[in-house]
Formats: structure tokens, C-alpha cells, sequence
């Protein structure tokens, strides 16, 4: 099935024109721009940074919760290791 995409065409810089609305404050900001500001290049960046940000923060909790998961095993293996460790290496004298 083949989809139509009424709102959507191609412009000659490679970009692809696209209809959306903003709330009146942020439509407010957009017209504040000076004129030689690239508004779809703001725009692209804008979403390009905002999908950025989002993946990164995903990340992060995603190992936040890796971790909070896995501190008890961790906690024992260091637990079980630690007097191996205190021993030093043979050889080496510890403080």
C-alpha cells in the first residue's frame, strides 16, 4: 500500500519541506531570528541535538539500571577477592 505524502516535497538543497505548527511562544522566538539565520538549518540542528540528547540520556539509565542490578553480585565479588588483593603480589611490598 502505497502512502501519500501530501505536505511533504523535495527542495533543491537537499532538504525536505515539511508543514508543522508551533505554540505561539516558540513561533514568537523563530521570528526574533535575524534575517540571515538559516531557519531550516536551526530547525534541522535543533532536532538532530534534540534525538541526540534523548539517545544519550536512554544510555545512561539504561547502565544506571545495568548497575543498580548487578551491585550486590559486584559487592560480593570484591568482597570475595579482597583478601587476595590485601596479600599484594609476590615480590612487591604494600604499605
Amino acid at each position: 500500500m502505497k502512502q501519500s505524502v501530501s505536505n511533504t516535497r523535495r527542495t533543491p538543497s537537499g532538504y525536505q519541506r515539511r508543514n508543522f505548527t508551533l505554540r505561539p511562544d516558540t513561533a514568537r522566538l523563530l521570528d526574533r531570528l535575524p534575517p540571515e539565520v538559516n531557519r531550516s538549518q536551526l530547525v534541522d540542528a535543533a532536532i538532530q541535538q534534540l534525538v541526540k540528547d534523548r539517545g544519550r540520556a536512554r544510555l545512561r539509565k539504561l547502565i544506571a539500571e545495568e548497575a543498580a542490578a548487578n551491585a550486590a553480585s559486584d559487592l560480593r565479588l570484591v568482597e570475595e577477592w579482597f583478601a587476595v588483593d590485601a596479600e599484594g603480589w609476590p615480590g612487591t611490598e604494600r604499605d
